[in-house]
């Protein structure tokens, strides 16, 4: 199933694509060779061109510009803006002397200061961006691994946010268009930023129990309140900004910045930032899991030590964010919270990534100390060999290059071997196990073992506390084993077989559950197994037909499956699926067998039912064989006493209907029509009255065709009824073969409650032959798809004898040569019925 693309996480995408440009932009900006004076202007007082700071050795170090002075003129010209002193600067070049008006303690007085080339910010700055990138790379990962839980949403978006306020506000600002851009941007950040932290809080470890659930009752109600109070949240810092600086204008009054933001909206970010630490702690004691409790007490304490002492520091001194020597104290400990939440995420699995690649963190850190072992190796060889003769030759940078990379490859591989035997000894013999168990899979076919290793050996591997397996039984799936508290039956979905299969046949239930995955039909079974503790459920298909799930719970422990693991668990449940459905094919064989006796004894004691003999009088031999499509059939044939006393009528019948379906409602009708012969001999009412009863009993479904004959009164040909039955046919003395009339009501037993028939009465003249047969000999077909059909049996009786047994065993042969192997296609029912001058005793039926 291919899974929508959420507007909302396009536009998360394209904002965190969007900051993270205008992040290099501030970054690159800084080395960007420019004519400089080495100014740094005061970033809380937009448009005073106050200097804040000046850069030693600069220009205007070197010119006596001192922090307090205020620039009015460059270039004995007056300046209007920052802006305006960025395109002074801008015509000018590296190297040349400009003069500067500066205002000082109320004087204007005159400085030569000569421009330099711009320098890269100071360790201050390059540490708030160094932060800034590890607040958007912590962000990004928990975004990527679960992109539609809104926690992981909304915690990307405080990342960017911190990104953009670390490294644009906290630049140093200066006179170009560019830095005013930068720092409007970071004004925006910081802005939004406690809103966008405190929901965060409000919906992480738990949502508080103000925000909805879907499928509440108030639902609708409930999440406009909680739709009201977000809006509010990021709506009152910006307002209250606007507020602030509305009133200082009106009162004339001069607003104190801090980072380019109101003190009092400092206050309220505090407020916020306070708000969300105590969302945090209440959503700590509403956490039931001691691991997740573990994971959140984590963050509590890493947000609480980190973001206090920076909101302490930019409210009290916020030229510590700035200042080189100062700026460790005061944004040193908010790199806690980015850390603490990484830790949080890898040991505990927090935001439900719990299938971290903490080995391939490991390597990760392990290859950059075998890279930084190397290049400080290579340093202190050419240090050594510098001015030498070997490092003279020509050949020695491509002998030296060959031997760091035939030794650096082999030297990580050795490391990462050690590593795996001290951090991942146990996962190596989980892992092995696992394999052992796949192996062993694809050589089983007993369904019991299987079933025994997948729920009992498995999560011993894995310290889980319960598996259970289902298996599809009948259009639902059933607990063949596990625990009792689990579900018996379960509805079979499709679609989530189909979603499972998408993960690699192992996928957690609350991935599946998330919001914007489509799963309409298996949310209710996925919230039913989540409510019992089920945490992995793993697919169990084949390229053939859907088989079942397996099911576990979590670890008790502390172990988390990595990737590797999930792909190996994931390669077993694949194996484990062969050998169930191998397991299961032996089971339908043993019961195909079974079923195939119990045919064998029914098609038995089904030809048993039928006559060994059948006789119309003296003058008349008669023949009949019955040949069922499969083991039992619906067509029969039967003798009945006739419509005169001493006199007897042949009754043979197709039920609508093969296999056991028809053989019972064969035995049905055949039972009716006997019972009902020795009371209503007259074939009309006979007919009629079995209509009605085969009515009832077949519920409108139940069709019998039938055909009905005996020796007309005088003896000089057939009185017959149809119903539902083909023609009858004559093949007179010379061969030559006609039709019977057919009688004008002729439906089926059974098919109208309310319906009549007619005899009809035909001559047959001694030496010919009246053939009546089932649908199944005209519908017999080729292995080309061919029908048999009414001109091939007429051709097939003009060439037979006028013998009845002769006639059945000719037209027997000729259907099978016709149809060669191809399966038979219906039952086959033949009557033969021949008059003589003579008497002759009745011929036995095949």
């Amino acid at each position: 199933m291919r899974r929508t693309r959420s507007p909302l996480l396009v536009a998360l995408a394209a904002f965190a694509v969007v900051a993270f440009g205008i992040a290099l932009l501030a970054i690159v900006d800084l080395a960007l060779p420019k004519p400089w004076d080495g100014v740094v202007l005061e970033a809380d007082a937009p448009g005073t061109l106050m200097v804040s700071a000046v850069v030693g050795g600069s220009g205007a170090h070197r010119a006596g510009i001192r922090p307090g002075d205020r620039i009015v003129g460059i270039d004995r010209g007056l300046l209007r803006s920052p802006i305006h002193a960025a395109e002074l600067l801008g015509r000018r070049r590296i190297g040349e002397t400009v003069p500067y008006l500066v205002r000082r303690d109320g004087e204007v007085e005159e400085v030569r200061v000569e421009l330099g080339r711009r320098h890269l910010a100071g360790p201050a700055y390059f540490y708030a961006a160094l932060l800034g990138m590890l607040f958007f790379a912590v962000g990004s990962f928990v975004l990527l691994r679960q992109p539609r839980l809104r926690a992981a949403q909304v915690f990307f978006l405080v990342c960017v946010l911190f990104l953009l306020f670390l490294v644009c506000r906290l630049r140093p600002p200066s006179y170009s268009l560019v830095d005013r851009f930068l720092l409007s941007t970071g004004t925006f950040a910081l802005l939004f930023l406690p809103a966008c932290f405190l929901h965060f809080f409000l919906i992480f470890p738990e949502p508080i129990p103000l925000r909805p659930r879907a499928g509440e009752a108030d639902y609708p109600a409930r999440r406009r309140r909680w739709m009201a109070l977000l809006v509010g949240i990021y709506l009152l810092p910006p307002v209250a900004l606007a507020a602030g600086l509305f009133h200082a204008a009106w009162r004339g009054e001069t607003v104190r910045l801090i980072s380019g933001v109101p003190v009092a909206a400092w206050w309220l970010m505090a407020f916020f930032m306070a708000c969300g630490l105590a969302a945090l702690a209440a959503g700590y004691r509403r956490v039931r899991d001691a691991r997740l409790r573990r994971g959140v007490a984590l963050i509590l304490i890493g947000s609480v030590a980190g973001l206090v002492p920076f909101l302490v520091t930019a409210v009290t001194a916020p030229e510590a964010l700035t200042s080189d020597r100062l700026a460790p104290w005061g944004l040193a400990l908010l790199g806690l919270v980015p850390i603490t939440f990484a830790i949080a995420i890898v040991r505990f699995g927090l935001l439900d990534i719990r299938v971290m690649l903490r080995r391939s963190l490991a390597y990760s850190v392990l290859t950059a100390g075998v890279t930084l072992l190397y290049a400080g190796g290579i340093a202190l060889f050419n240090r050594v060999t510098a001015g030498t003769a070997l490092a003279a030759s020509p050949w020695f940078p491509v002998v030296f290059a060959l031997a760091i990379a035939l030794l650096f490859d082999p030297l990580r591989r050795r490391s990462q071997g050690l590593v795996d035997g001290a951090l991942f000894g146990e996962r190596a013999r989980l892992q092995e196990a696992m394999r052992e168990l796949t192996e062993a899979f694809g050589a089983r076919v007993d369904l019991q073992s299987v079933v025994r290793d997948l729920v009992e050996r498995l999560p011993e591997l894995l310290d889980l506390r319960f598996a259970a397996l289902y298996l599809v039984r009948e259009g639902r799936l059933v607990r063949v084993a596990g625990p009792e508290n689990l579900p018996e039956q379960l509805p079979d979905e499709a679609e989530l077989h189909e979603l499972v299969a998408q993960r690699g046949r192992l996928a957690r239930v609350a991935e599946l559950a998330a919001p914007g995955v489509e799963t309409p039909g298996a949310a209710p079974l996925l919230a039913r197994l989540a409510a019992d503790g089920v945490e992995w459920i793993g697919d169990l298909s084949s390229t053939r037909r859907r088989i079942g799930f397996a099911v576990f719970s979590g670890p008790r422990g502390q172990l988390i499956l990595d990737g590797e693991e999930v792909g190996l668990l994931g390669a077993l449940l694949g194996q484990a699926a062969l050998a169930l459905e191998a397991g299961l094919l032996v089971e339908e064989r043993t019961r195909q067998a079974e079923l195939e006796r119990e045919l064998e004894i029914a098609s038995a004691i089904q030809a048993e039912l039928l006559p060994h003999s059948l006789s119309l009088g003296a003058g008349w031999r008669v023949a009949a064989a019955c040949r069922p499509a499969r083991h039992v059939g619906g067509d029969f044939f039967a003798e009945l006493p006739g419509p005169r006393p001493g006199a007897g009528a042949l009754v043979f019948g197709d039920v609508a209907g093969k296999s056991v379906s028809g053989a019972l409602m064969m035995m049905a009708a055949h039972e009716a029509l006997q019972s009902l012969a020795f009371t209503h001999r007259d074939p009309a009412t006979l007919l009629t009255v079995a209509n009605q009863r085969l009515y009832r009993l077949g519920g409108k479904k139940g069709f019998v065709a039938i055909a009905w004959i005996a020796v007309s009164e005088d003896g000089s040909g057939i009185d017959y009824a149809l119903a539902g039955q083909p023609q009858l046919l004559v093949r007179g003395a010379a061969g030559a073969v006609r039709e019977l009339p057919l009688p004008e009501h002729r439906l089926p037993l059974g098919a109208l409650l309310n319906n009549g028939y007619q005899v009809c009465r035909a001559a047959v003249a001694p030496g010919e032959v009246v053939l009546g047969y089932s649908d199944g000999v005209l519908e017999a077909q080729s292995p080309s798809g061919e029908q048999f059909g009414d001109r091939r049996l007429a051709e097939v009786l003009r060439g037979l004898s006028g013998e009845p047994q002769a006639v059945v065993d000719g037209v027997l042969a000729a259907v099978r040569q016709f149809a060669g192997d191809a399966e038979p296609y219906d039952d086959i029912t033949l009557v033969a019925i021949a008059r003589d001058r003579e008497e002759a005793p009745c011929v036995a039926s095949s």
